[in-house]
C-alpha cells in the first residue's frame, strides 16, 4: 500500500492530496497484469465500467481518427467513458510487460463526495482526454470546456509599443473602445498586458506620472496561454489569477486575447440535452430525424439570444454537431465494411456559412478534405475517395442537400493533399482572375469540422501570408462584392424585384448580408484577422483600429437586424410549410422594421462604397 501511495502522490492530479486522500483512493485500487499484445479492450468493445491508471510499462492506443499514442506509467485510461458509459471507440494494447491500476466507476463516483479536492483534479484530466480524442462529440458541457483558446479568442490582440506612455496608452484604449492593450517590443514579442485598472493602480496607487512608459510600471508579464489551451484551464487560471482578459501568445508573439465574457457566452452556446443525444446516435436515419427538429432548435435560440448573431451561431452549432457525428458514424460503417481506418491525416473542412457558423434552417454542402502529403498508395488515396463519397452520400440523407455547384470532398477540385491546396492558392494569388476571386469568396472561409487541426491551420496561415505578399486577388474579390448592390437607391428608398409570384420582394442574402459577410471577409484577409464569424470580425476589426466604434455600431446594427429578418422569415416559412427562401417583401413588414430595414440598407452601402474606394485607390 504505501508503494502505491507513493507512486500516486508523485503524479500531478494526486501531487497536492493529503495522506488520508490517497489511503481513501488506494483502498478501492485493484492491479491488473497485462502481457506484451494483449489488448486491455478493443473498439466499440463496452466500457468495463473502470478507469486504469498505468503503474508500469507501455501500451500502444488506436484512436478513431487514426492518431497513435504511447501510453506510459502515470497516464489514465478510460476517464473520458466514465463519463457517460459509452464503448471503447479506440483499441489499446500492450507493448510490453504492463501494470494497472484499476478503480472502478462505483468508487470513482463516491469519492466525488468523500474527497472533492481530488475529484476536481481528476475533471481536469477528463477533460483533456475528451479534447485529446480529436472531434469526438461528448455531452455539451464538456466538449464546450474542451475547445482550445484559439476557437474563442479575439484576433488580433491590440499592442501598443514599450515606450507608450501611460496617458497615450488611455487614450487609445478609450478611442478604440476597448479595455486592454498588448505590450510588445520591436520584434513583435509579448511583454505583457495593461489596462485601465493597471493603469489606474501605477498612478493612483504607486504615484506613476501620465508620461511614465507603460513598460516600467503597468506591465503584467504573466497573463499568457497558448492557443491549444483549453477552455477549462482558461477559466481556471482567470479564476485564481482575478484577472479579467488573458492574451494568447503563439512563440511569444500575440494573436489574440480572450475575456471572462468571451468563456460565459461561448458555455451558454453549447447548453443542451440535444448535442449529447447527437453524440449517442447509431444510426443515420436517427441523425435525419434530429434534424427535423431545426424549427424547434431555431425558435428556441432566438428566444433565448436578444442578438441574432448568437442565436444563428447556436443554430450552427447543432448543423455542425450533426455533421461531425455523420463523419464518425461513417468511419464505423467503413472499418465495418472491412475498409479499414483513415490511412494518413486529414481534415474534413467546410466552407460558406458553416464556417462562419451562420449557418439557417436549410443549409446545403459546402465542403472539402485537405489530405496530409505522404498519402502515396493508390490503394490509400481510393480509401479517401470512397470516405468522402460516403460522407456527401449520407449528409444528403440525413437532411444537407447535395450542392447545386459541386463543392463538395468528393469532387476532385475540394479533394488535394495540404501541398497541392497551397499550390492552387499560390496560382491565384500570382495570376489572380476574375473566377479566382469568385472562388477565393467562398474558399477562404472554412472551418475545421473532423480529423487534423494542423493542416488546416496550416493552410489558413499560408493564405495570409500569400495575401500579405500579394494583395491584388483581395481587390478582385472587391469587384466580385460590387455585382451585389445594396437594396436601396435614388432618396435612399428600398428597390425591389418581382419573384415569381408577382410580388416585390429584396433578397437579403444576396443585396444585403453577403455584402457585409464579403467585406468583413476581405478586410480580415489584409489585415490578418483569422476569426471567420462575420460579428467576431467586425469586432476585430475595431479592435485592430480600422475602423472607429460608432461607424462599426451601424454596421453591426444593420448585421443583426437583417439576420434576425431572414431568420424569423424562414422560421414562418417552415412553420407553414412553404419553401424556405430568402426573400423579403417589404410591405408585408411593420413600419418600424420597414424602416429599420431601410436605414440598414443605407449603411451597407456605405460600408461597400468604403470598401471600393479603399481597394480602388491603393497600390495593388
Amino acid at each position: 500500500m504505501s508503494n502505491t501511495i507513493e507512486f500516486l502522490s508523485k503524479l500531478h492530479p494526486f501531487r497536492d492530496s493529503s495522506k488520508e486522500d490517497l489511503e481513501l483512493v488506494v483502498a478501492c485500487l485493484k492491479s491488473k497484469l497485462l502481457q506484451p499484445n494483449e489488448y486491455l479492450f478493443q473498439r466499440q468493445e463496452a466500457y468495463h465500467k473502470t478507469v486504469y491508471l498505468v503503474q508500469q510499462g507501455k501500451l500502444e492506443q488506436h484512436r478513431q481518427s487514426g492518431q497513435i499514442l504511447i501510453l506510459e506509467a502515470g497516464d489514465f485510461i478510460g476517464l473520458a467513458n466514465f463519463i457517460d458509459a459509452s464503448p471503447y471507440l479506440s483499441s489499446t494494447k500492450a507493448l510490453t510487460e504492463v501494470t494497472l491500476l484499476c478503480l472502478p466507476a462505483t468508487e470513482l463516483q463516491e469519492l466525488e463526495n468523500l474527497c472533492p479536492p481530488l475529484f476536481e483534479s481528476i475533471n481536469r484530466i477528463i477533460a483533456k482526454y475528451i479534447r485529446d480524442r480529436g472531434n469526438n462529440p461528448r455531452p455539451v458541457t464538456s466538449h464546450a470546456l474542451c475547445l482550445p483558446a484559439r476557437s474563442i479568442m479575439k484576433s488580433p490582440l491590440a499592442t501598443c509599443g514599450i515606450n507608450v506612455t501611460l496617458l497615450e496608452a488611455y487614450e487609445l484604449m478609450r478611442k478604440r473602445k476597448i479595455g486592454s492593450l498588448g505590450v510588445i517590443n520591436q520584434d513583435n514579442k509579448l511583454l505583457g498586458l495593461i489596462n485601465f485598472v493597471s493603469i489606474a493602480d501605477a498612478m493612483l496607487i504607486h504615484g506613476a506620472k501620465h508620461d511614465t512608459p507603460v513598460i516600467e510600471v503597468a506591465c503584467k508579464k504573466d497573463n499568457t496561454i497558448s492557443p491549444d489551451t483549453p477552455i477549462w484551464q482558461i477559466e481556471e487560471i482567470q479564476q485564481d489569477k482575478n484577472l479579467k482578459y488573458i492574451i494568447v501568445a503563439e512563440d511569444n508573439e500575440p494573436i489574440g486575447i480572450i475575456s471572462q465574457t468571451d468563456i460565459l457566452n461561448n458555455l451558454l452556446a453549447h447548453q443542451g440535452l440535444l448535442f449529447t443525444e447527437i453524440s449517442s446516435t447509431t444510426s443515420f436515419s436517427i441523425l435525419a430525424t434530429i434534424y427535423q427538429r431545426i424549427a424547434e432548435v431555431a425558435n428556441e435560440a432566438r428566444e433565448n439570444n436578444h442578438r441574432a448573431s448568437i442565436a444563428v451561431r447556436n443554430i450552427s452549432e447543432f448543423h455542425l454537431a450533426l455533421q461531425r457525428r455523420c463523419i464518425e458514424l461513417t468511419l464505423q460503417e467503413m472499418e465495418d465494411n472491412g475498409l479499414g481506418m483513415p490511412p494518413t491525416k486529414y481534415a474534413f473542412i467546410l466552407m460558406g456559412s458553416a464556417s462562419r457558423k451562420e449557418m439557417l434552417l436549410n443549409p446545403d454542402q459546402d465542403n472539402a478534405i485537405i489530405l496530409a502529403d505522404n498519402l502515396k498508395s493508390d490503394k490509400d488515396k481510393q480509401w479517401f475517395k470512397t470516405f468522402c463519397e460516403q460522407i456527401n452520400i449520407h449528409l444528403d440523407e440525413i437532411g444537407y442537400i447535395l450542392c447545386p455547384g459541386n463543392i463538395m470532398a468528393k469532387n476532385d477540385m475540394f479533394h488535394k493533399s495540404l501541398k497541392q491546396w497551397q499550390q492552387q492558392i499560390d496560382h491565384i494569388v500570382h495570376l489572380p482572375t476574375k473566377k479566382a476571386a469568385r472562388w477565393a469568396n467562398v474558399f477562404f472561409d472554412f472551418y475545421h469540422l473532423y480529423g487534423d487541426d494542423e493542416l488546416a491551420t496550416t493552410l489558413s496561415k499560408h493564405i495570409i501570408q500569400e495575401l500579405k505578399q500579394h494583395p491584388r486577388l483581395l481587390k478582385m474579390m472587391v469587384e466580385d462584392d460590387a455585382e451585389g448592390q445594396p437594396a436601396v437607391g435614388w432618396f435612399n428608398r428600398l428597390v425591389t424585384r418581382r419573384d415569381q409570384s408577382g410580388k416585390n420582394k429584396i433578397d437579403i442574402k444576396r443585396n444585403g448580408l453577403r455584402i457585409i459577410t464579403d467585406a468583413a471577409r476581405i478586410y480580415s484577409l489584409k489585415h490578418g484577422i483569422v476569426n471567420r464569424n462575420t460579428a467576431d470580425r467586425l469586432t476585430a476589426l475595431v479592435r485592430q483600429g480600422i475602423f472607429n466604434p460608432e461607424s462599426m455600431k451601424s454596421i453591426k446594427a444593420s448585421f443583426e437586424e437583417l439576420l434576425d429578418l431572414l431568420l424569423e422569415h424562414q422560421l414562418y416559412q417552415m412553420q407553414n410549410n412553404q419553401e424556405l427562401d430568402k426573400l423579403i417583401d417589404p410591405e408585408t413588414l411593420s413600419p418600424l422594421h420597414h424602416e429599420s430595414l431601410r436605414m440598414a440598407m443605407r449603411t451597407i452601402k456605405q460600408f461597400q462604397e468604403k470598401l471600393q474606394i479603399e481597394f480602388d485607390v491603393a497600390d495593388y
